[in-house]
């Protein structure tokens, strides 16, 4: 796999590419699709006032990955993870650990303290739980069926 170029910089284009990569996951509902596509299109509308940051990750056959992340209103500098997101084609092959851990470090930058991520307890969401603990992210626990029946929200931190 060739290494993918991360930018933070949204471009024209990201919108369409988002719909496309979160669409071919096959994990993502249509509703949660068009939530995906409307912060990139918000971001673009309203620049930094969005509230949003994003990590893109550029391949040789167009967007590999992405995150979305930002503080969280009210906090003490502390950010959510919004988004992770990667390619089909691209799962396995350690993008995603490189996406979320350039995540931390921007995240950082930008003076986070801490970061917080809500994920499905779904099987076919196994693996991004794995990663996120691989990162030391703690499982900080499970809202039971918090987005349907048999559909609970784990909750993940980590202190930056």
């Amino acid at each position: 796999m060739t290494a993918p170029k991360f930018r933070s910089q949204l471009q024209p284009d990201d919108p369409e590419a988002v719909r496309e990569l979160v669409t071919a996951t096959g994990v993502f509902s249509g509703t949660e699709v068009g939530w995906a596509v409307e912060i990139v299109e918000t971001a673009i509308e309203r620049g930094q006032s969005a509230g949003y940051h994003f990590l893109f990750a550029d391949g040789p056959n167009g967007l590999g990955g992405f995150t979305c992340f930002g503080p969280i209103e009210g906090t003490d500098n502390r950010f959510d993870l919004y988004w992770i997101a990667v390619s089909p084609k691209a799962q396995g092959k350690g993008l995603g650990r490189k996406l979320l851990s350039e995540t931390v470090a921007a995240a950082r930058a930008l003076n986070a303290a801490h970061m917080f991520i809500d994920t499905s307890t779904r099987n076919d969401y196994a693996a991004a739980r794995k990663l996120y603990e691989a990162l030391g992210f703690a499982h900080m626990g499970t809202l039971v069926d918090f987005y349907s029946d048999g559909d609970g929200k784990a909750l993940f931190g980590r202190k930056l």
